[in-house]
């Protein structure tokens, strides 16, 4: 898809397949590493000085901000010159699926979400299993890590077409059969990213303009519009 003018990307790499996939080019994209959104006040201040720095270029009006609420990571946030767009979801999973993820809407309580971004950068049980290994021996590490996923009953992958590769299914399958879970797929779909990127608001689109924060008040029944940010504090 076709990008506005004056609009930058500042995305969570878990989003680098679909924001390939519609073609936005890569210099138009600030990507921040996936595990960031373990530490909240760490996403904040590397999303901060990342905004900044696109903020910086004169010719960029617009930040679309690809990233949830991440457990108060935004909380803050806004933009000094430029507007920012941001889903108004508190993770990034209801945008990979293209709907909101209410349980009592779409009964996904207690699946652990995959998607091809989460499986090439992000990090998983999987990958906490095996760091966890280099300290501990194997079994010990395989009851620290169903200790941690004891919440959830299955396995989802997020199937996009033409994102989906095999290794991406053999690795998803190796996590649910490691730890037990179930497995199944869930098609995503592209159309709330293609909202954000559009960058003129929409369903599930909040809209900042310079000068507001985000908090968490915006995030109140995600899924649906939202209200206007806070202002920015002097």
């Amino acid at each position: 898809m076709q990008l506005p003018d004056g609009v930058a990307v500042l995305a969570c790499q878990v989003f680098a397949p679909e924001l390939e996939s519609l073609g936005v080019p890569r210099q138009r994209i600030t990507f921040l590493e996936q595990g960031l959104h373990r530490y909240p006040k760490d996403l904040r201040a590397e999303v901060g000085q990342a905004l900044e720095k696109i903020e910086a270029d004169p010719a960029i009006h617009t930040v679309v901000l690809l990233y949830g609420y991440c457990g108060g990571g935004l909380e803050g946030l806004g933009g000094r010159r430029a507007t920012l767009v941001v889903p108004r979801v508190h993770d990034c999973i209801p945008v990979l699926l293209d709907q909101d993820l209410a349980p009592s809407l779409v009964g996904t309580a207690g699946s652990f979400y995959l998607s091809a971004g989460w499986i090439d950068h992000g990090q998983t049980p999987l990958t906490e299993y095996y760091r966890t290994c280099e300290r501990y021996d194997a079994e010990t590490s395989l009851w620290v890590t169903k200790e941690i996923l004891k919440g959830y009953k299955d396995v989802a992958l997020i199937v996009q077409e033409g994102l989906i590769q095999p290794g991406h299914r053999e690795y998803a399958r190796k996590m649910a059969e490691m730890f037990d879970l179930g497995y199944r797929e869930i098609p995503g779909g592209l159309d709330w990213l293609k909202r954000l990127l559009a960058a003129h608001g929409g369903e599930g689109v909040l809209v900042a303009p310079p000068g507001r924060v985000l908090t968490m008040t915006d995030y109140l029944g995600a899924g649906s519009s939202g209200s206007a940010p806070a202002p920015v504090a002097a």
